[in-house]
């Protein structure tokens, strides 16, 4: 329990409540900047995950960054987040967090929406398997 809160509160403070910043990482940039500025950090490609691998705050995470569907192009539409966390309760302590920190927007079938951002921009926080999926849509995102 004490791991969960620990990774929840060191991904929350490299978040600082701005969805464009990520492990200091400023996401309003373009395509060639995040990438460069995401490879300096040390996070790497993986090939079998299908995105970048990389230790934040102390915890081994996944990043996957969705250049495509933007209305923008040459923009990031998303940023997800993959931690993994095989307790049972995992995803329930990270809500709990993010209640306090965000407002809460929608909740349907273990998936619970946030709105972190005055520009629009929306956290979706979800478990699969022994995942937690933290999925930012920024403004450019395009469904």
């Amino acid at each position: 329990m004490k791991k969960i809160f620990f990774a929840v509160s060191a991904l929350v403070m490299s978040l600082n409540a701005n969805a464009f910043e990520f492990d200091g990482i400023d996401l309003n940039g373009n395509i060639a900047d995040i990438t460069k500025q995401v490879s300096v950090k040390g996070y790497a490609f993986d090939e079998a995950k299908n995105g970048l691998v990389g230790n934040c705050q102390g915890t081994d995470i996944l990043l996957r960054f969705n250049y495509e569907n933007v209305s923008q192009q040459g923009k990031l539409g998303q940023l997800i987040v993959e931690i993994p966390m095989s307790e049972p309760n995992s995803l329930d302590v990270i809500v709990k967090t993010f209640n306090v920190v965000y407002h809460i927007k929608d909740k349907a079938d273990n998936r619970y929406t946030y709105v972190v951002s005055n520009d629009g921009t929306t956290l979706t926080v979800s478990k699969k398997n022994d995942v937690v999926l933290l999925t930012y849509n920024t403004p450019y995102y395009k469904a």
